[in-house]
Protein backbone atom coordinates (compact mmCIF):
# COMPACT_ATOMS: atom_id res chain seq x y z
CA UNK A 1 0.00 0.00 0.00
CA UNK A 2 1.00 3.92 -0.62
CA UNK A 3 2.39 5.51 2.13
CA UNK A 4 -0.11 8.64 3.74
CA UNK A 5 -0.15 12.04 5.65
CA UNK A 6 -2.37 12.77 8.55
CA UNK A 7 -1.62 16.53 9.08
CA UNK A 8 -3.09 18.08 11.73
CA UNK A 9 -2.28 20.78 14.97
CA UNK A 10 -2.22 18.27 17.27
CA UNK A 11 -2.25 20.78 19.99
CA UNK A 12 -2.07 18.48 22.01
CA UNK A 13 -2.76 15.07 20.52
CA UNK A 14 -6.15 12.93 21.85
CA UNK A 15 -6.92 9.88 21.68
CA UNK A 16 -9.32 10.70 18.50
CA UNK A 17 -5.50 11.36 16.80
CA UNK A 18 -4.54 7.62 17.59
CA UNK A 19 -7.50 6.20 16.78
CA UNK A 20 -7.07 7.90 13.22
CA UNK A 21 -3.67 6.95 12.94
CA UNK A 22 -4.62 3.16 14.11
CA UNK A 23 -7.09 3.09 11.60
CA UNK A 24 -4.56 4.21 8.76
CA UNK A 25 -1.82 2.12 9.77
CA UNK A 26 -4.16 -1.02 8.96
CA UNK A 27 -4.14 0.15 5.59
CA UNK A 28 -1.14 1.98 4.88
CA UNK A 29 2.60 0.52 4.86
CA UNK A 30 4.05 4.51 6.57
CA UNK A 31 2.34 6.80 7.97
CA UNK A 32 3.85 10.52 8.04
CA UNK A 33 1.83 12.36 11.09
CA UNK A 34 2.46 16.11 10.14
CA UNK A 35 2.59 18.75 12.58
CA UNK A 36 0.96 21.83 10.65
CA UNK A 37 2.68 24.92 11.49
CA UNK A 38 -0.33 27.77 11.62
CA UNK A 39 1.15 31.39 11.72
CA UNK A 40 -2.11 32.36 12.27
CA UNK A 41 -2.81 30.53 15.74
CA UNK A 42 -1.09 30.23 18.61
CA UNK A 43 -0.99 27.01 20.33
CA UNK A 44 -1.09 26.03 24.08
CA UNK A 45 2.05 23.90 23.06
CA UNK A 46 5.15 24.38 20.89
CA UNK A 47 6.08 22.67 18.07
CA UNK A 48 8.56 21.16 19.83
CA UNK A 49 6.34 20.02 22.87
CA UNK A 50 3.63 18.83 20.21
CA UNK A 51 5.95 16.60 18.25
CA UNK A 52 7.53 14.96 21.38
CA UNK A 53 3.79 14.13 22.64
CA UNK A 54 3.62 12.58 19.70
CA UNK A 55 6.68 10.77 19.23
CA UNK A 56 5.79 9.18 22.96
CA UNK A 57 2.44 7.78 22.39
CA UNK A 58 4.30 6.11 18.70
CA UNK A 59 3.63 2.41 19.32
CA UNK A 60 4.25 1.75 15.73
CA UNK A 61 8.02 2.33 14.98
CA UNK A 62 8.99 3.30 11.74
CA UNK A 63 5.13 2.83 10.72
CA UNK A 64 4.55 6.14 12.19
CA UNK A 65 6.91 9.27 11.25
CA UNK A 66 6.22 12.51 13.09
CA UNK A 67 7.49 15.62 11.23
CA UNK A 68 6.49 19.97 11.17
CA UNK A 69 5.70 21.32 7.74
CA UNK A 70 5.26 25.33 7.69
CA UNK A 71 4.38 24.89 3.64
CA UNK A 72 1.05 23.49 2.14
CA UNK A 73 0.75 20.02 2.84
CA UNK A 74 0.21 18.55 -0.72
CA UNK A 75 3.91 19.91 -0.98
CA UNK A 76 5.19 17.53 1.93
CA UNK A 77 3.03 14.73 0.37
CA UNK A 78 4.41 15.53 -3.08
CA UNK A 79 8.09 15.18 -1.79
CA UNK A 80 7.33 12.30 0.03
CA UNK A 81 5.83 9.80 -2.46
CA UNK A 82 2.64 10.04 -0.95
CA UNK A 83 -0.76 9.94 -3.00
CA UNK A 84 -3.12 9.45 0.19
CA UNK A 85 -4.32 12.70 2.71
CA UNK A 86 -5.51 11.13 5.82
CA UNK A 87 -8.20 13.17 7.91
CA UNK A 88 -10.51 12.22 10.57
CA UNK A 89 -13.83 13.12 11.09
CA UNK A 90 -15.99 12.75 14.45
CA UNK A 91 -19.71 13.88 13.35
CA UNK A 92 -21.37 15.33 9.83
CA UNK A 93 -20.58 18.23 10.42
CA UNK A 94 -17.14 18.70 10.07
CA UNK A 95 -17.89 17.26 6.47
CA UNK A 96 -18.36 20.52 4.69
CA UNK A 97 -14.91 22.03 5.90
CA UNK A 98 -13.19 18.73 5.45
CA UNK A 99 -14.69 17.79 1.77
CA UNK A 100 -13.86 21.65 1.12
CA UNK A 101 -10.59 20.51 1.76
CA UNK A 102 -10.08 17.59 -0.31
CA UNK A 103 -11.20 19.19 -3.28
CA UNK A 104 -8.88 21.87 -3.24
CA UNK A 105 -6.04 19.63 -1.99
CA UNK A 106 -7.09 17.92 -5.31
CA UNK A 107 -6.65 20.74 -7.64
CA UNK A 108 -3.77 21.57 -5.84
CA UNK A 109 -2.09 18.16 -7.04
CA UNK A 110 -4.64 15.95 -8.54
CA UNK A 111 -2.49 12.93 -8.26
CA UNK A 112 -3.28 13.07 -4.19
CA UNK A 113 -6.61 11.61 -3.00
CA UNK A 114 -8.52 12.34 0.54
CA UNK A 115 -9.23 9.06 2.57
CA UNK A 116 -11.79 9.78 5.68
CA UNK A 117 -11.85 7.81 8.84
CA UNK A 118 -15.09 8.20 11.15
CA UNK A 119 -13.63 8.80 14.63
CA UNK A 120 -14.71 5.57 17.19
CA UNK A 121 -17.79 6.43 18.45
CA UNK A 122 -16.05 6.77 22.21
CA UNK A 123 -13.92 10.03 20.88
CA UNK A 124 -16.37 11.79 19.45
CA UNK A 125 -16.53 14.44 21.98
CA UNK A 126 -12.98 15.22 22.12
CA UNK A 127 -11.04 18.05 20.27
CA UNK A 128 -7.77 19.50 21.02
CA UNK A 129 -9.53 22.78 21.83
CA UNK A 130 -11.58 20.79 24.21
CA UNK A 131 -8.88 19.59 26.52
CA UNK A 132 -7.10 23.53 25.87
CA UNK A 133 -10.12 24.31 27.47
CA UNK A 134 -9.89 21.62 30.35
CA UNK A 135 -6.42 22.22 31.19
CA UNK A 136 -7.07 25.66 31.49
CA UNK A 137 -9.39 25.17 34.68
CA UNK A 138 -6.93 22.07 36.17
CA UNK A 139 -8.76 19.06 34.76
CA UNK A 140 -8.06 15.79 32.49
CA UNK A 141 -9.61 13.09 32.29
CA UNK A 142 -7.75 9.61 31.42
CA UNK A 143 -9.11 9.04 28.19
CA UNK A 144 -8.89 11.73 26.28
CA UNK A 145 -5.33 11.81 25.65
CA UNK A 146 -3.19 8.91 25.35
CA UNK A 147 -1.05 7.93 28.04
CA UNK A 148 2.27 8.41 27.25
CA UNK A 149 1.40 11.78 25.42
CA UNK A 150 -0.55 12.83 28.59
CA UNK A 151 2.86 12.33 30.55
CA UNK A 152 4.36 14.65 28.68
CA UNK A 153 1.66 17.02 28.61
CA UNK A 154 1.46 16.92 32.68
CA UNK A 155 5.60 17.21 32.71
CA UNK A 156 5.58 20.03 30.21
CA UNK A 157 2.72 21.98 32.01
CA UNK A 158 4.53 21.07 35.24
CA UNK A 159 7.89 22.87 34.00
CA UNK A 160 5.72 25.82 33.44
CA UNK A 161 4.41 26.27 36.63
CA UNK A 162 0.78 24.55 35.59
CA UNK A 163 -1.00 23.17 38.69
CA UNK A 164 -2.99 20.71 35.73
CA UNK A 165 -3.93 18.80 38.96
Amino acid sequence: MPNAVFAGSFDPPTTGHLDVIESALSIFDTLYVVVAHNPEKEGLFSIDERIEMLNAMNTFGERMQVFTWEGLVTDFARERHCTVLVRGLRNASELPYESTMAYMNRRLDPGIRTVFFLYDAKHVDISSSLVRDLVAYKRLPDDIVPQAAAKVLKRILKERGHPLL
